[in-house]
């Protein structure tokens, strides 16, 4: 049986209408596929910067030869202990106090009675509200790892989860949403550097009313020898070397991603 040229024109519409349902179905798909690989990506880059956040700030803290010693030296502690205070204390004391202090900040030491000579007899370093005020700092610190390490479960678990899916497309996937984020991240971190530059003191302050909202925090150096050897240019300092290796870490992490780009390997 002939089939008419109405039939023919009628089966033809409808396989141009199955066609283009297919291929709608398939740009839907692949829509829906990118924007899924975007976001894992962009989860993986920032678990990794956080990593690398504080990661830089444990590099810096305790990873850093000789750093609170030349941070004494630089700021003259021991005149600033006799000045306010009326306290003669040598270096190898005050090192003695910050050593063990930053033992105690990770967990590795379960009090902060901490003996050293001071006015030529041993003494407890520390008082009571400078006590109160380093276990809630110990608390951020160790809160501060914990999440470290749920970050890079997370981002182990993204890019395992990428590789499965994509296999080597993965790495140029990873790579292009870390540049891509970390581009604003980091110009970010930047500008908030710099805004703190203008008036550290008064972002100093912010900081300690966010993370210490008990408000045990404010210290008179007539009083505290803590305050005394930690004035708050020691932390400015602190502070400017944390970014600067969170910037250049980050950065260093990036120029594969950079290199994928240039090569037009998965960055669109």
């Amino acid at each position: 049986m002939t089939e008419s040229p109405k039939d023919t024109e009628q089966r033809a519409e409808d396989v141009r209408d199955n066609w283009n349902g297919v291929s709608e179905k398939k740009r839907t798909e692949g829509k829906k596929r990118s924007w899924t690989e975007g976001i894992l990506s962009a989860v993986f880059a920032l678990a990794l910067l956080f990593t690398v956040l504080i990661t830089s700030f444990e590099a810096v803290c305790y990873w850093t030869p000789g750093l609170y010693d030349r941070e004494f030296r630089k700021y003259n502690v021991p005149f600033l202990l006799e000045y306010w205070k009326g306290d003669r204390m040598a270096y190898d004391g005050i090192n003695t106090v910050i050593d063990e202090t930053m033992l105690y900040l990770r967990g590795e030491r379960e009090n902060l009675i901490v003996e050293v000579p001071v006015n030529g007899k041993l003494q407890g370093f520390y008082r009571e509200d400078e006590i109160s005020h380093m276990t809630d700092v110990r608390e951020v610190f160790l809160a501060a790892m914990r999440m470290r390490s749920a970050a890079i479960l997370l981002l182990i678990l993204t890019a395992g989860y990428l590789i499965r899916k994509k296999g080597r497309e993965a790495l140029a996937i990873l790579g292009c949403g870390y540049l891509r984020t970390c581009l604003v991240i980091l110009g970010t971190a930047a500008a908030f550097g710099a805004l703190c530059a203008s008036d550290f003191t008064k972002y100093f302050t912010v900081f300690h009313e966010i993370f210490f909202s008990q408000g045990n925090w404010e210290f008179d150096p007539h009083v505290s020898r803590m305050i005394c050897i930690m004035p708050e240019e020691f932390f400015s300092d602190i502070a400017l070397r944390i970014l600067i290796t969170f910037l250049c870490s980050a950065g260093v992490l990036g120029i594969p991603a950079i290199i994928i780009k240039k090569n037009g390997k998965g960055c669109k």
